[in-house]
């Protein structure tokens, strides 16, 4: 806008008044001022607009104790929505917080975590529906120190209360319970706050963990794993066997792990030159005994006792004709030895064979 005035010294002229800053104006110039201070970056951040962060659920662990259980460790194994176009993000992670970490509120980086699985083969292998429960650390006190294991118990509800009403999430044959052994706890990487959490518990002593460790030097986490499940650490424990193959199993000592077959179940077919075959399909629970033969008096010999029939035994081939009464395997009936011809199928634990070492182990 212009203004006319007039002087009495001067004649008459045109002033130009100064222009008015709106106050967006005066707001950048200020802030293009704090800029080139030294606290410009703070100023830059704090218009800088973020999203959130959304928090991430976990399946955090405190205590392996049962004693000590409450109600806030109760977790669920079953796949998470959110993974689901992503198959291995699928299974549960579990986060271990040792008890400093519980004081002192540290920083994640030292929490552990591990992602665990329903079975070995872990591809395509997720925990049943309505796994939810508490992990707590098992061991049998009929057995060894190096048998015990991380379990799972299922629990009707979310109290810890309810826990010792629960029952053991078992394998999908129904006979094992689903764990995580204690040689595996202390010789794989991975399981490093499942062994923080036990020695801080005093559920073991490092004693125990270095011992077993030592006992699987050079096996893999797999292989550990797969070799529980087929562990014997007492004569007298029951066991598994498939009719249709020669099982395996292995036996734990005192210093050392041994393993080896069953090969009893295999008879000569008839014709067939050097062949031979499974006259029988099923599964059986058996166990190992001491022979109480005469024969046998002061001997380490051992023979099989069938104490249950797990899936109906069926015969292979009805044509099958033993050469002689040796090749004749009859079929098992609870609380029956397993046979071979007119007697006892027998196992000598002096022997040098791979069985006799793992008897000799037990007896």
């Amino acid at each position: 806008m212009l203004k006319l005035w007039r002087s009495s010294s001067c004649p008459l002229y045109l002033r130009r008044p100064k222009p008015r800053l709106s106050i967006v104006h005066l707001g950048i110039c200020r802030w293009q001022r704090r800029c080139n201070s030294s606290d410009s970056s703070e100023i830059i951040k704090s218009t800088t607009t973020t999203k959130p962060k959304t928090t991430r659920h976990r399946r955090e662990i405190f205590t392996l104790d049962p004693s000590r259980l409450q109600d806030s460790h109760f977790i669920d194994l079953n796949p998470e929505t959110r993974n689901s176009r992503n198959s291995r993000g699928q299974y549960p992670t579990i986060v271990a917080v040792p008890p400093s970490t519980q004081r002192t509120s540290s920083p994640p980086a030292r929490l552990h975590s591990l992602q665990i699985f329903y079975t070995v083969t872990s591809v395509g292998h997720h925990f049943p529906e309505n796994s939810h429960g508490f992990l707590y650390y098992h061991r049998d006190p009929n057995l060894p120190l190096t048998s015990g294991a991380v379990r799972f118990r299922l629990t009707r509800d979310a109290h810890a209360s309810s826990f010792s009403a629960g029952t053991d999430l078992m394998l999908p044959d129904g006979q094992t319970p689903w764990a995580i052994w204690l040689v595996a706890v202390a010789s794989v990487a991975k399981y490093i706050g499942l062994k923080q959490l036990l020695l801080s518990d005093g559920l073991v002593t490092p004693e125990l963990m270095e011992h077993c460790r030592k006992l699987v030097v050079g096996i893999g986490g797999s292989g550990v794993s797969r070799m529980y499940r087929r562990m014997l650490f007492t004569l007298e424990q029951p066991f598994v066997i498939d009719l249709a193959i020669e099982p395996r199993f292995s036996v734990m000592g005192p210093q050392r792990i041994e393993r080896a077959e069953l090969r009893c179940a295999k008879v000569h077919r008839a014709g067939f030159g050097p062949g031979r075959f499974f006259p029988y399909s099923g599964r059986c629970m058996v166990r190992f005994e001491r022979s109480l033969a005469p024969e046998h008096a002061g001997k380490h010999v051992a023979v099989i006792r069938v104490l249950d029939i797990l899936t109906p035994i069926k015969i292979t081939d009805p044509t099958h004709t033993p050469r002689n009464k040796s090749g004749l395997f009859h079929i098992p009936t609870v609380g029956s030895l397993l046979t071979k011809g007119d007697r006892p199928i027998t196992i000598k634990a002096d022997g040098d064979s791979r069985l006799s070492r793992c008897l000799r182990l037990l007896m």
